[in-house]
């Protein structure tokens, strides 16, 4: 069944983020940031995705618009930085659906989710656009 396209521009309720030190490092280790970057308190880039999905928010955006999650699988994210995060930041996070669109006659959909993530106070840290694929039966897609 196809996700119904009403669900285009959803968002979730806005959240909030302190960004831990000590995941903070171990995120930086988890994919081998040197030890300089880890010591500054300054995330890595990706770290915005960690912020982003705290409380399970992909999952709750799916599951908001009635998709099985076995059929589900993320496929490309992309970040645009303002400013640098730092441990111990309180972010506030804002996630809507911004377009849903099928290929291969309805297969395969996409979900995208836009996220803004600001500072308290209102400065903006960076915003990221996630692709979410959605797997209709597998014997429906051609070839």
């Amino acid at each position: 069944m196809p996700i119904n396209r009403k669900h285009i521009g959803f968002s979730l309720h806005p959240f909030t983020v302190t960004v831990d030190p000590q995941k903070l490092r171990r995120f930086a280790a988890a994919i081998g940031a040197s030890e300089s970057s880890v010591e500054s308190g300054i995330a890595p880039p990706t770290y915005m995705k960690v912020v982003e999905g705290e409380g399970n928010s992909s999952r709750e955006i799916v599951r908001a618009l009635g998709v099985d999650l076995r059929r589900v699988m993320h496929v490309e994210q992309e970040f645009e930085y303002f400013e640098p995060i730092r441990a111990g930041d309180q972010l506030t996070v804002e996630r809507r659906v911004a377009d849903i669109y099928d290929k291969k006659d309805g297969a395969l959909e996409f979900i995208v989710v836009d996220s803004e993530i600001h500072r308290a106070g209102g400065a903006s840290v960076g915003r990221s656009r996630q692709w979410i694929l959605v797997r209709n039966a597998i014997s429906q897609i051609p070839t």
